[in-house]
């Protein structure tokens, strides 16, 4: 329904340029947004009525109000920030509780010491995550509604930017819920998190076998509560980048259209080159918004993976069977959450450069008349031509890199020679 209001590209392009002049911080989106029944039907003809309310669901459980309608409590609200302070301070006493039962159980075996360090990396990573998000949500709200916006006109891109992230989050749904099987079938076996709370509480002076037994409860629940909000959150940046990358997409289409037909004029390259720039531009302000957390989440990942690297030799021989099938999942689980941020993160750069070659090889019609009108088009069009290609579109992680196919290449050379090193030295 909506994608056939704009029959062309260049009419929904025509438009959002006087939109972002008329309205310099808002989007139709925005305006339409201040009637929430108009918003959610908007959002359902889009097709993305279910991937919204997944967001609006989960997230809600911290507080965060991330999906693209507008939040029934604002920021300023007594009652919300009430919530979520309480629900920050239970994480916290549960995590230094945890942390603490570990330290006075004094772990001497090494895969249990890379446990420890990889539960406190995890913690750090999950409560700093939701303490900055907390923070942008606003922002990030605004910047998904003009991501979506910007695919109005293609039904069939919106399709693949929905099913894909139903795809993401199938993935995320699986690993979830074979390692919470495999955990509870260890704890109810005598596991791990009894065997320390017991010693844990021992050492402190606690031999109430109830009060561990509801302590424990109390942390897994809380940490598992966590861990899914924070996994989801991994999928939510990788459902924005990929509104990104499609963007990209509907823009490399219409370029490549008009290079066919060779009906390009000045003003179409100047409409073309003002929508390169807005999405270049909300690139730039995702990685804003989410830094430093993507360094924190790509660090954490390879640390987390390269510890439990270390470990499989060892749990081979020692473990039992739940034990290591519990952990090669973890490490499953990590690799695939690093490989969606990464993919994701480089599918950006990937599109936002791929006309480049074509740019260049294109050949200005010579039977153009040699007056005025010739100069402006050519002027236009290496105007045009030098801003797609001297933009470093990407995902920049915290300034130190651009997030691309190379990148991948190198984070995976880096865990793949400590895996060699690792091996022959042991």
């Amino acid at each position: 329904m909506i994608c056939n209001f704009y029959s062309n590209p260049f009419n929904f392009f025509f438009i959002f340029i006087n939109q972002s002049v008329s309205v310099q911080n808002s989007t139709a989106l925005d305006v339409m947004a201040n009637t929430g029944d108009q918003m959610s039907d908007l959002v359902d003809d889009l097709g993305l009525g279910f991937i919204n309310r997944v967001w609006r669901v989960v997230f809600r459980a911290y507080g965060l109000h991330l999906d693209m309608l507008n939040p029934t409590c604002d920021s300023k609200c007594w009652k919300k920030n009430i919530y979520v302070a309480f629900i920050q301070f239970l994480y916290v006493i549960t995590s230094l509780h945890f942390l603490l039962v570990i330290i006075c159980y004094r772990i001497e075996k090494r895969q249990f010491g890379f446990t420890v360090v990889s539960i406190a990396i995890t913690e750090l990573i999950v409560l700093s995550t939701a303490r900055i998000l907390l923070k942008r949500q606003r922002k990030i709200r605004a910047i998904y509604r003009k991501i979506v916006f910007g695919l109005f006109t293609a039904k069939d891109l919106l399709t693949k930017f929905e099913q894909s992230t139903k795809l993401y989050l199938f993935i995320h749904l699986v690993i979830t819920g074979m390692l919470n099987i495999i955990y509870i079938s260890l704890e109810a076996s005598g596991g791990f998190l009894q065997q320390i709370s017991i010693l844990g509480h021992a050492q402190i002076g606690i031999q109430n076998v109830y009060f561990t037994s509801a302590t424990i409860l109390l942390d897994y629940s809380i940490y598992l509560v966590f861990c899914i909000i924070t996994d989801l959150i991994f999928v939510y940046y990788a459902h924005l980048c990929a509104g990104l990358a499609l963007n990209f997409v509907l823009f490399n289409r219409c370029l490549e259209a008009e290079l066919r037909a060779t009906s390009l004029t000045p003003s179409k390259l100047n409409v073309l080159r003002h929508r390169f720039e807005h999405i270049s531009s909300l690139v730039d302000e995702i990685s804003q918004l989410f830094s430093p957390i993507i360094f924190f989440w790509i660090s954490s990942f390879v640390f987390n993976i390269c510890l439990d690297i270390g470990t499989f030799k060892e749990m081979a021989l020692t473990s039992c069977i739940l034990e290591f099938t519990a952990h090669t999942l973890l490490f499953v689980k990590e690799i695939t959450y690093l490989l969606l941020i990464l993919k994701a993160s480089a599918q950006i750069n990937t599109q936002a450069h791929i006309m480049q070659r074509r740019l260049y090889t294109k050949v200005i019609d010579d039977s153009r008349d040699r007056d005025a009108s010739k100069f402006i088009f050519c002027t236009n069009y290496l105007l045009f031509s030098e801003t797609v290609s001297s933009c470093n579109v990407g995902i920049s992680v915290s300034g130190l890199f651009t997030l691309n196919v190379t990148s991948i290449l190198s984070i995976a050379g880096t865990v793949l020679t400590y895996s060699i090193v690792l091996y022959q030295t042991s």
